[in-house]
Formats: C-alpha cells, sequence, structure tokens
C-alpha cells in the first residue's frame, strides 16, 4: 500500500526492507514510516503549510532559543482531535515523566502507543504494542528504533550519525498537529494491513 503521507515521483517504487527485521517493522517499512519519522523530528519545517487548523500562537520558540513546553492536556487532545482513544498514564510511567497512551482499534487489531514526554521539553518518546484479538503479538518496540532498523535494513546512512535515535521535538502547535494526526493514521494503517498470521 502506497504512503499516505508522501507523494511518490513517477515510476518510483518502494526501497525494499531486510527480511529480518520485526513483523511490526516489515509492516511499517511498505508504508515509508522512516521517512515519515525523520520528518517527524524536523522541528524547523514549516509545519503551517502542512497543518489543517490554524494558531494565533502558533511557534513556540523561546527568547532563550528553545521551546516552551507544552502542557500535556494539549498534547492529548491533539491525538484525540485525530480521532484515537487517549487516556493519561503509559507503560512507560515512572514518575517523573509525564506520559499517556493513545489507542487505534479495527477489529480485530489494537494498536495502542504509549507517549512519554521529556521533562520540561516536548520531546516525545513512543513505544507501540499490537494486540490481536486481545492477546499482544511480539514486543513492544519504539518508534525511533523501528525507523533506524529500516534504513540499516537498506544500507543506508543514519540522516544525523551525531543522534541516530531521534523523537520528535515539538516546535509549534502545527507540528504537534500534523504529527499527532499522522502517527493516528500510521496505527489506523497499521491495524488493516496486519496479517492476523503476524
Amino acid at each position: 500500500m502506497r504512503n499516505p503521507f508522501r507523494r511518490r515521483r513517477p515510476q518510483e517504487t518502494p526501497r525494499q526492507a531486510s527480511s529480518n527485521l520485526s513483523p511490526l517493522a516489515q509492516t511499517l517499512a511498505k508504508m515509508g514510516f522512516a521517512e515519515n519519522w525523520y520528518r517527524w523530528c524536523d522541528s524547523r519545517r514549516d509545519w503551517s503549510t502542512e497543518a489543517q487548523g490554524t494558531y494565533e500562537q502558533d511557534s513556540l520558540l523561546s527568547q532563550y532559543g528553545g521551546y516552551s513546553p507544552l502542557d500535556l492536556k494539549e498534547f492529548m487532545q491533539a491525538f484525540r482531535d485525530a480521532g484515537a482513544t487517549v487516556t493519561k498514564g503509559s507503560a512507560l510511567s515512572d514518575g517523573r515523566h509525564r506520559s499517556f497512551t493513545v489507542e487505534v482499534a479495527e477489529e480485530p487489531v489494537l494498536c495502542s502507543l504509549a507517549v512519554q514526554l521529556g521533562r520540561g521539553l516536548n520531546s516525545e518518546e513512543c513505544r507501540l504494542s499490537v494486540f490481536v484479538d486481545g492477546v499482544q503479538k511480539g514486543e513492544p518496540e519504539y518508534f525511533q528504533m523501528i525507523a533506524r532498523a529500516i534504513l540499516q535494513s537498506r544500507g543506508e546512512p543514519d540522516p544525523d550519525p551525531h543522534a541516530p535515535y531521534p523523537r520528535p521535538i515539538i516546535g509549534s502547535r502545527s507540528q504537534l498537529e500534523v504529527v499527532s494526526r499522522e502517527m493516528v493514521e500510521t496505527m489506523r494503517w497499521l491495524c488493516r494491513e496486519w496479517k492476523p498470521s503476524v
């Protein structure tokens, strides 16, 4: 199935990923997940051109050069607006970081994404689990590790050798909207594409 988030050039074909990947990574590789992940991590991108909403206070860039932290509720609402079920707390909760759980289901498959936010930062640590008929399939996997594994399986270098496992750092409300929406779309796509035998 074609990547729903980017337009392919004429006669462009998906690059093949190695069968050494986990079933989850193999499935996500089919829809260009690695490319999407590294795009989501680009806080300098002009996300307002891709956002559906408009924001009076869009940029979160502070006078000190970093990004002003957003409230947990704003992160959770962005995923709810994208059509997911969202609850406070996650399997990544450690008492020091803010976290929440995002769920998308299309029977019999349910995708559950644990999202942990950085302390005082808008960084998103994302770990995905897949359930079929209530039974977990394989181990939970971090998005950043899936993305890098896909690149390595194709013999491609890290986009930034100094940051081999990047996470999205939300620099604007437009970025939060687009990244949340596309993550939910990815989970919905995965529910449809997951093979019962996996």
